[in-house]
Formats: structure tokens, C-alpha cells, sequence
């Protein structure tokens, strides 16, 4: 499964930051003043303080930017600091690279900090956003709530009198009174602060949670990260999912749809009286097709709220005496079987991983599959060649350089970093093709998703390679048996079934992911270029990747050791 991004440019990084799913009556905000304990996030790197100082401390040390000092200087309001701390959240969440920055400076500051976008938490219950202390300045404004606090709470309690007579009660009395002026400025400080939170937890709930739920369902690249536990940081991933357009999308897909319903067709004699399982099983279409393959029951797992319409579907086309719904994550519901026949689900992601549903496959199948049952489908190859592009190259890298005029160069930091998703014509391939990960799912651990694939690539023509390509080829056989590395997926086998995502096939939703080049290669018929692709879950949402490419170019009769390596990162949100 797949949920839409943009075709070229993604705002983050990353997310992750991701978008979560956002329930107006959700109490998350209202528990945070009991959670006063949560590690804070450094506003460039992973490393985790306890206290604010700390942090900000660290930030001015390692990152070179004092947000002390700053709002000091500047006079910084509540909320100029809240804007302040988002801001720099989304620009690390654009620019991984950030992470090791050792001097950061805001540009255009004051526009920054009045601009009304960045109230919106980027990191979801950011503990920082309420943990920072006001810094001891003269601040007019503020020592006039203060004094006006200390005044009337004074007032208040007037049922003590003290007179002292001698040197000594003067000078303990003076200190009395001087502890007590403090209590108080801490007090009124506290309240104030208080206060401010109060106000702006209920505006982020009013304007940004509630709103969430009319949302159209379209996965944005500039969306809240989740920072606490896993379940919080996917769950948006659900939310996503509860929305018709992308059940639209991927049911128009006739290449993926048609795909699983002519292997369960065709092999009813497989089905028949047998108990299937549908991991996340959205509008029932592949349950449906179990049912009518002569499947004697099937148990549909589906987290999202899409599963209210299921029902209505399958009690439409009077199959829910068949097809039991079941609404929750497949790690931790119970099925009223202890094992089933045939697991089926649409689990591939863009670039066959992104979202990271076979992992929830994977528990599905260890669980409850039988000894001899079947997984649909059954292997999966991710495969990787080079395009010449010079049109996305210009428009999506090169239009920065003169724009009207003018040169917006700095434009260009996210994109180098961020996958494309979008259709690329076959002729645009401009070298072989490799695979660089074979999946067979009915042996495939969880710890080898992430991977290391080295790769060599050869040039078929002279011209210039403007990035890297990934798409996938899957397959469904009867019997699990993996395909052997000689075997294409226009390869004609008996008994076995298959579609592919590449260029030269029938265009899918999942398109083909593309990592472009800060710098075209040149290259003539026979140049080589070796490298290696790193591609791992984002260690902030595990539902996104992240990638580390690393590549030589050997042009024909030099020396490869003598080849100069570079390397780019890149990511998927």
C-alpha cells in the first residue's frame, strides 16, 4: 500500500515528521502538564536533556546558536518563542544535514517569529514548548504583571504584623520580606506562564487538531512528527487511510488490482474451504475476491476508520457471513483461529518498503499462517538502474538558478535530499538494470528490510545520467518458492503470476521513486559506475526511509582506484 505525496519536491524530511492522526476529543495536550518529565529534543540533533537550559546550552556549544541570548536580546514574547522553536524544527525536518550544523543563524528573524505558520508544533506534544523558563530580564511589560500579581496577593494577607525592635529582627525581617518578593515574582512568573500554555494548547486544538479531520486525505511532506512512543508516530499512517480518495487511487489501479484478483481467480481450487487472512484489508476488495474464490471464511484486519464503510460493503454484496471484519493493528488483535490457510495483502510501499506494512505481515504470517500455507504475494525484487531526465533535472533542481532574475539557489537544500516519486518514461533509462534486494516473503526476517546493496550499473549509450531509479516487480506462485535471480518478470512460468512498477510496464499508482543528482554525470556507451544504496527506516518514524547512496564513475580504460567517490543522502516521507 501507498498513500499520495507530491510528485517532486517534499517539504520535510521525514517526517515525519509525520502527520498523526488527530482526534478532537483527543486528551494528549490535556496530559501535558503531567509529563513534565519527558526528555527534551535538541532543536537540531537527537540528543536528549532533561531541563531546557541544558539544551539550550548544548544548542549554543555544538549548533552555535544561542536561543537564550537571542530572545533575550530581541524581547521575545510567549509566542515569538514558540515560533521560533517550530520554525528551526521544520527547517532540520527539511535538511537532514542540519543535524551537524556548528553555527545556525535565522534569517529574516523577525518575519520568522511573527509568522502565525509557525504555531503549529512540529513535533508533536514538543515538551519544549512548554518547558522553557523565562530568563530573568527587565522585561517592562512582564514586571508589570508581576507587580501587579505581587500587589494583590499582598493585599490578600495583611494578618500579620511584625515590629521588630532590634538590629537583628530589622535584618531577618528584611530578608523575610526579601524571600517573599521572590515567592511571589516565581508565583506570578509561574501563572503567567501558566496561563500562556493554557491559551495556546487550546488554540493548537482549536486551529490545527480539530481541523485535521476534515483534512483530504493527502500524505504531506511537511506534516507533525511523533516523538514518543511508536504507535503515537504511525499513527497518522491509519489516519491516512480512513479518507476514500486513496482507496480510489489504489482501486483504479488496475495493474495491482486486477493482479491479486486473477491469482485468487485462478487458483480457486486454492481458496476453496480454505481460511484466509487479509492484513489491512481497507475497503475489502481482496477479502471479497477470497470470498468468491470459495474461501470458506476470512478474517479482515483493518486499523483505519475506512472499516465502518467495509462493513457496509460487505454486507451490500451479502458476503458478511463469510468476511468477519476486525478493526485494530494485526500485532495485537486475536483471531478466533489459531491458524489460517492463505495470508493475502497489499503490503508494497513506494520503493517497495516505505510505510513498512510487510513488517506487520511478517508478524501475521509468524503467528498464524499454517506450516504449509500460502503468503500472496510470495517474492518481491526492488531493482535499481540510472535515467537521463534533463527536463525534472531542470525544472525540479535547475529553475532555482534564475528565477525571473533572480538567483533562489537556497531553494534547492530540500529537494537534493528528498526521493521523487513520479512516472518516468522507458527511454529515460539510461543503463542496465540491477537488483538490489530480493524479497521472499515467506522466509524474510524483519531485521533484513533494512539493507546495504552494492550495485554496478554500466551506461548503454553516451549521455548524462541525472539520477538513480527504484521500482519493484512482485510475484504470486502456489507454492512460496522463491524466483531465481535469471527469472524476469516477462518471463512466461507456468503456475506463476506477476506485474511490475518499472518504466516499461503499465503505469501504477506506486510509480517509481527517483533519487536525483546534485550534479549530472556525463557519461559515453560502457561507462560504469559502482556504488552502494543504504536504505534504512527513519530512526523518527519508522514508516518513512531514509537512504545513503555512494557511487564512483569509471569512464572506459581509467582506473577504477583512481575513481573519486560521492555520496548523497536522501529520504521519503
Amino acid at each position: 500500500m501507498s498513500t499520495q505525496i507530491p510528485s517532486h519536491i517534499g517539504n520535510n524530511s521525514s517526517s515525519e515528521y509525520s502527520e498523526s492522526e488527530h482526534d478532537p476529543t483527543d486528551e494528549r495536550w490535556d496530559d501535558w502538564e503531567e509529563e513534565a518529565q519527558q526528555d527534551l529534543k535538541c532543536l537540531f540533533c537527537n540528543d536528549l536533556f532533561t531541563l531546557a537550559n541544558d539544551l539550550f546550552n548544548h544548542c549554543s556549544q555544538q549548533h552555535g546558536f544561542d536561543f537564550q541570548k537571542i530572545r533575550t536580546e530581541l524581547r521575545f514574547d510567549f509566542y515569538q518563542c514558540i515560533r521560533l522553536i517550530n520554525y528551526i524544527r521544520q527547517q532540520v525536518l527539511n535538511n537532514s544535514e542540519l543535524d551537524k550544523i556548528t553555527s545556525y543563524t535565522v534569517q529574516n528573524i523577525q518575519s520568522v517569529i511573527n509568522d502565525d505558520v509557525y504555531l503549529k508544533p512540529v513535533l508533536e506534544d514538543d515538551p519544549l514548548l512548554y518547558a522553557f523558563d523565562y530568563v530573568e530580564d527587565d522585561d517592562d511589560e512582564f514586571d508589570k504583571v508581576i507587580d501587579n500579581n505581587i500587589f494583590e496577593m499582598k493585599s490578600r494577607d495583611q494578618s500579620i504584623e511584625v515590629n521588630p525592635t532590634t538590629p537583628l529582627e530589622h535584618e531577618l525581617l528584611k530578608k523575610l520580606r526579601l524571600a517573599e518578593e521572590r515567592l511571589f515574582n516565581t508565583e506570578a512568573r509561574f501563572k503567567t506562564i501558566e496561563s500562556q500554555f493554557n491559551e495556546y494548547r487550546n488554540m493548537v486544538k482549536n486551529s490545527f487538531l480539530d481541523v485535521y479531520s476534515d483534512i483530504k486525505s493527502e500524505r504531506p511532506t511537511g506534516s507533525l512528527k511523533m516523538t514518543s512512543t511508536y504507535e503515537e508516530r504511525t499513527n497518522y499512517y491509519f489516519n491516512s487511510y480512513a479518507k476514500n480518495d486513496i482507496h480510489e487511487e489504489m482501486l483504479k489501479d488496475r495493474v495491482r488490482t486486477e493482479s491479486y484478483r486473477d491469482f485468487i481467480y485462478e487458483n480457486k481450487d486454492l481458496f476453496k474451504n480454505k481460511i484466509v487472512l487479509d492484513v489491512g484489508c481497507g475497503t475489502g476488495i481482496l477479502s471479497m475476491f477470497a470470498a468468491k474464490a470459495g474461501a470458506s471464511r476470512v478474517f479482515s484486519v483493518e486499523k483505519s476508520d475506512i472499516i465502518e464503510r467495509t462493513k457496509e460493503i460487505v454486507k451490500e454484496n451479502q458476503l458478511d457471513d463469510i468476511i468477519t471484519l476486525i478493526n485494530g493493528k494485526i500485532e495485537e488483535v486475536d483471531l478466533p483461529v489459531k491458524k489460517v490457510d492463505i495470508i493475502i495483502s497489499e503490503w508494497m510501499g513506494y520503493f517497495l518498503f516505505f510505510e513498512a506494512m510487510l513488517d506487520s505481515v511478517i508478524v501475521a504470517r509468524d503467528k498464524w499462517l499454517a506450516s504449509d500455507g500460502i503468503l500472496a504475494p510470495s517474492h518481491c525484487r526492488l531493482l535499481l538502474s540510472a535515467i537521463e531526465d534533463e527536463e525534472l533535472f531542470n525544472d525540479t533542481l535547475n529553475f532555482w538558478n534564475d528565477v525571473y532574475g533572480f538567483k533562489m539557489t537556497a531553494m534547492k537544500s530540500p529537494i537534493k535530499t528528498s526521493a521523487i516519486i513520479e512516472y518516468v518514461e522507458p527511454q529515460a533509462i539510461i543503463t542496465n538494470v540491477v537488483s538490489i534486494k530480493e524479497v521472499p516473503t515467506y522466509t524474510i526476517r524483519k531485521f533484513r528490510l533494512d539493507f546495504t546493496s552494492s550495485f554496478t550499473l554500466i551506461s548503454t549509450r553516451n549521455g548524462h545520467i541525472h539520477g538513480f531509479l527504484g521500482y519493484f516487480d512482485t510475484w504470486f506462485t502456489r507454492d512460496n518458492h522463491d524466483i531465481p535471480l535469471s527469472q524476469s518478470i516477462d518471463d512466461k512460468v507456468e503456475e506463476v503470476s506477476g506485474f511490475t512498477t518499472g518504466p516499461q510496464g503499465k503505469v501504477t499508482h506506486w510509480r517509481q521513486t527517483i533519487f536525483l543528482l546534485e550534479h549530472s554525470i556525463q557519461v559515453e556507451q560502457g561507462t560504469i559506475i559502482n556504488g552502494t544504496i543504504d536504505c534504512k527506516k527513519s530512526k523518527e518514524n519508522p514508516r518513512d526511509l531514509d537512504f545513503e547512496i555512494r557511487y564512483q564513475v569509471v569512464n572506459k580504460d581509467a582506473n577504477p582506484n583512481d575513481a573519486k567517490e560521492y555520496v548523497q543522502k536522501f529520504y521519503l516521507r
